[in-house]
């Protein structure tokens, strides 16, 4: 949970991320309350409030008895209505979910960073390790050619 937490964090932070395709135009939001009453507008902002906006997202959510999906979980993150309640956390989610569970080209570089990593190089650190795979990678894909 801790980590969870940690990720979080860095999402929660992150300031720029994609509001205009959640909310829709105030131009629309205007025509269509123009026939309502004062106290029908009043109603529909209320309605629209679920959460306090200093309740964090992930406690909120955290917070929440579990529910039944029809769907996956990647398939429910998506939705507009999860998008518009808790759009940072969303985002945070369709990342998580949209990691392959397992692929071909990561298991093969995996199992080459043991050619990498003898007893000799026991000590490297993870980063320069990372970096030595990477550009391995790149070689055999001959991205490195010009």
């Amino acid at each position: 949970m801790k980590s969870v937490k940690k990720l979080w964090e860095s999402y929660q932070r992150k300031e720029s991320f994609p509001i205009s395709d959640r909310e829709p135009s105030r131009t629309f939001v205007e025509d269509s309350n123009k026939n309502l009453t004062v106290y029908e507008r009043i109603g529909k902002r209320l309605d629209n409030i679920d959460r306090p906006v200093s309740r964090d997202e992930f406690d909120d959510y955290a917070d929440r008895e579990p529910c039944p999906l029809d769907i996956s979980p990647l398939e429910w993150w998506c939705q507009d209505a999860q998008k518009k309640h808790w759009p940072r956390l969303s985002l945070m989610a369709i990342d998580i979910l949209s990691i392959p569970a397992m692929s071909a080209e990561p298991e093969r570089i995996f199992s080459s960073a043991r050619r990498t990593v003898s007893w000799e190089r026991a000590q490297l650190a993870p980063e320069t390790i990372e970096k030595v795979e990477c550009l391995k990678s790149w070689k055999r894909s001959s991205i490195l050619e010009t």
